[in-house]
């Protein structure tokens, strides 16, 4: 996949069964197909798939958003394990970044594994801070979840030029 393009495009319900297999495959407690179309049909959330160029089309990696105004939360960025260190994340959460910048978000939010410094760096190389910590956040292990946030100075509210969400 080193030389392989990459494109990142909004989810759909046909890709459900996939997300949920790639939930399965990095989390402890994954989301549900059930709970992914849920979020597919609700009007303050987007969900954003990298797929890879082959016959398949499939999905490396995928992220959620759910818009509130000026604030919006990101639910899960997602990875497969074969795919991870080539950029399908990075695609993923700049597309997110976009779509809320698009849509006059000031601010960003969302909360990662203490343990996981692959994704708090990926989530710093792209403007996030460190805001605090929720204790015993996650289960199975438990562990806190460190909250990070992205702040847009000066986001202009309905410019959606460059965003496919």
């Amino acid at each position: 996949m080193t030389d392989a393009v990459i494109t990142v495009r909004r989810a759909g319900e046909a890709d459900v069964p996939a997300i949920a297999a790639l939930e399965r495959a990095c989390f402890s407690e994954p989301w549900s197909e059930g709970a992914l179309t849920d979020t597919l049909r609700s009007p303050y959330a987007v969900l954003f798939c990298a797929v890879l160029p082959d016959e398949a089309g499939t999905i490396a990696s995928y992220g959620g958003l759910y818009l509130l105004g000026e604030d919006a939360d990101i639910t899960n960025v997602a990875t497969h394990p074969a795919y991870r260190r080539r950029g399908a994340a990075a695609a993923v959460l700049e597309a997110l970044l976009d779509c809320a910048r698009a849509h006059g978000v000031c601010a960003v939010h969302l909360e990662v594994r203490r343990s996981n410094a692959a994704a708090a760096a990926l989530y710093r190389a792209h403007g996030f801070t460190v805001d605090g910590t929720r204790p015993r956040y996650y289960k199975n292990p438990s562990e806190d979840a460190v909250l990070m946030t992205c702040r847009f100075p000066g986001s202009t509210e309905g410019n959606q030029s460059s965003c496919i969400c």
